[in-house]
Order: structure tokens, then sequence, then C-alpha cells
């Protein structure tokens, strides 16, 4: 089982931003005081702002913590996609429809019309290529199995129309 771990990069990231924010709200609370003209509810205001960035940043940093070290898994029969550390989705190689990044996001999409985005990726470009070499092994492997739900799912759309 080939595994992918998630990124320090984005942990870096967060205390980049958290600085320039906390930076900037100093600065912010400075020129307030400082200025003759402010109100109160200039304050209130500006208070409001970075609740709410404050709030976001926080709520970056849970989930970035609520996902487990390995992020992504993958063997001969599909990939296992560890949402937390005690939920872990398996989407089967027979059920693939397409693999590709997105902002260095690793994307799939199945036959079943679902989207699933596997963020904080390591190595998303090394991640996609495991991903489709496999899958392609599969299907070449296995052509019966993959090929049969298309099939099936192309009978089932004619016989509604």
């Amino acid at each position: 089982m080939i595994t992918f771990e998630k990124s320090k990069r984005y942990l870096f990231y967060y205390v980049g931003v958290l600085l320039v924010t906390i930076t900037l709200f100093i600065s912010w609370v400075v020129m307030i005081v400082k200025n003759p003209g402010s109100t109160s509810g200039d304050i209130v205001l500006l208070s409001i702002l970075f609740l709410i960035l404050f709030g976001g940043e926080a709520l970056f940093l849970i989930i970035y913590l609520i996902r487990p070290k390995v992020v992504l898994s993958v063997d001969e029969e599909g990939a296992y996609l560890h949402l937390s550390k005690k939920k872990t989705k398996e989407v089967a190689f027979s059920n693939f429809s397409s693999v590709g990044n997105m902002r260095r996001n690793l994307v799939i999409a199945t036959k079943d019309s679902e989207l699933y985005v596997v963020r904080f990726l390591k190595d998303h470009k090394k991640a996609e290529e495991t991903l489709k070499t496999m899958f392609n092994t599969f299907i070449t492997n296995h052509p019966e199995r993959y090929f049969d739900m298309t099939e099936s799912a192309d009978k089932q759309k004619h016989e509604e129309k």
C-alpha cells in the first residue's frame, strides 16, 4: 500500500497569515486611537472585521489539525481517503471516472457523480501520477470489472429515456 502524508507547508502559511493579520490589527488600532476624529463605531467595525478574519484562521487550523498524518492510501483495488483519524472513505478503481489536480489539491471523480478533493498533500503531483498509474493498471488487468459498470450505467440511461 502506498501512502501520502499531509504537508506542513500549510501550517507555515497559516502562521505567516496570522502574523500579518495581528500586525495589521495592531496598526489599525494605533491609527484609530491617534486619530482625534475616530468614533466608537470605527472601533466596533474594526473589531467585527478582525473577528471574522480570526474566525476563518481558527477554522482553517481546526480543519488542518483534524486531518490525520496520512491523507491518502492507494493499493491495487482502489484509493482510501483518510478524512479524519477515525473516518476513512474507500473509492474503488472500478468506480473511478477521472483523476486530476486543482490548485495543489487532488481531485477524484467517480461514476456515481461524486467528487472528492484531497487537500494538504505533501506531494500532490506524485500522488496524482501514482493514482493514474494504478488506475490504468487496474483497467489493463481487470477490464471486465471497470467496463461492466460503465455498460450497465449506459443501459440504465437508455431505459430511462
